[in-house]
C-alpha cells in the first residue's frame, strides 16, 4: 500500500554507497526517488599515513568515529578482522556511525545524546576530564576541527587517522532544473553542508528559487543554518538513519496532502 502520493518526487543527494537504502524506502512507499549524488566518496590508499596509524593502537586511550563512511573505510582497508583486539573505548558520533560498527563486531561504549554531533560528544559526562587521555579520530580527509581542538584544550593528546575523501563530480543539472519545473520534485534531502554549497552553487542563479521553496530535509542543525541562510523556507532537521529520513519526508507529504484538502 502506498503511504506516499504516486510519484511524488523526492531529491535524493547522498553519495552512491549511502543511497540505495533509502531510495529503497521511498520507491515502496510509492513514491519517486531523484538520485543525485552531490558528493562522492573513496577511500584513501592502503599504505597513506590514515591506515598505517590505525595498524598500531597500542596506548591509546579511546579510538572515535566520526561518520558511517569513516568506518565502511577504515575496515576496507585494514580488513575485516581489524580491531579484534579491541581498544580500552571506541566513540562514535551518530547512530548511524554506531550501527556500521556494530555491523562489524564492535560495541560502542560512548555516543553522544541528540542531536548526535561533535558538540553533544563532546558534552557527555566522560570526556569533561581526559587530561593525559590518547585519542585517535578516524575521519574523512578535512573533516571539522572542533572535537581535536576541544579535546586538546582538555589535555587530550589527539591525532587524526584520515581514511577517505569526498570530491564534487562533474554534474550536468539541465534535466534535473526541466523536472523541477514542472513540479516533480516535492522534497528535497540534504544530508552534508558540502552537498547544499555543492548543489547551490552548480544550480543557475535564476533556479535557485526551485531550492529555496521546496521542502528540505537536513541532518542537524548546522546544515538547518547554512540552509536558512540561503533563504530556504521549509527546512526540516532530521537524525541520519534511512528511516528517520524517509519519516521525515513522510510528515512533508502529509502536510502537504492535508494544505491542498483545506483548500479544496
Amino acid at each position: 500500500m502506498s503511504v506516499l502520493p504516486l510519484g511524488f518526487g523526492v531529491l535524493v543527494t547522498r553519495p552512491v554507497q549511502q543511497a540505495h537504502v533509502l531510495c529503497g524506502l521511498i520507491e515502496e512507499a510509492g513514491g519517486k526517488a531523484i538520485r543525485l549524488p552531490l558528493l562522492e566518496i573513496e577511500s584513501v590508499q592502503a599504505h597513506d599515513p590514515g591506515p598505517n596509524r590505525l595498524k598500531t593502537l597500542e596506548g591509546m586511550d579511546w579510538l572515535v568515529f566520526t561518520s558511517a563512511n569513516a568506518v565502511r573505510c577504515a575496515f576496507a582497508l585494514l580488513g575485516p578482522q581489524w580491531l579484534t583486539c579491541k581498544p580500552p573505548n571506541i566513540a562514535a558520533i551518530g547512530q548511524a556511525t554506531a550501527k556500521a560498527l556494530l555491523s562489524n563486531g564492535i560495541a560502542v561504549d560512548l555516543r553522544p545524546e541528540p542531536p548526535f554531533n561533535s558538540e553533544s560528544l563532546l558534552a557527555m559526562p566522560e570526556w569533561l576530564k581526559v587530561n593525559g587521555h590518547s585519542f585517535v579520530i578516524v575521519r574523512g580527509v578535512g573533516g571539522r576541527e572542533l572535537l581535536a581542538e576541544t579535546l586538546r584544550a582538555r589535555g587530550g593528546k589527539v591525532s587524526y587517522a584520515e581514511v577517505y575523501r569526498r570530491f564534487a563530480p562533474d554534474l550536468d543539472l539541465s534535466g534535473l532544473m526541466d523536472n523541477w519545473k514542472k513540479g516533480h520534485i516535492a522534497v528535497s534531502i540534504l544530508t552534508s553542508g558540502e552537498a547544499l554549497a555543492t548543489l547551490w552553487h552548480q544550480m543557475p542563479d535564476n533556479q535557485r528559487g526551485l531550492l529555496i521553496d521546496t521542502p528540505m530535509v537536513v541532518i542537524g542543525e548546522r546544515v538547518a543554518s547554512q540552509a536558512r541562510e540561503l533563504g530556504v523556507r521549509d527546512v526540516i532537521v532530521s537524525e541520519a538513519g534511512d528511516a528517520d529520513l524517509f519519516y521525515a519526508v513522510l510528515r512533508i507529504a502529509q502536510d502537504i496532502n492535508q494544505k491542498h484538502q483545506l483548500r479544496g
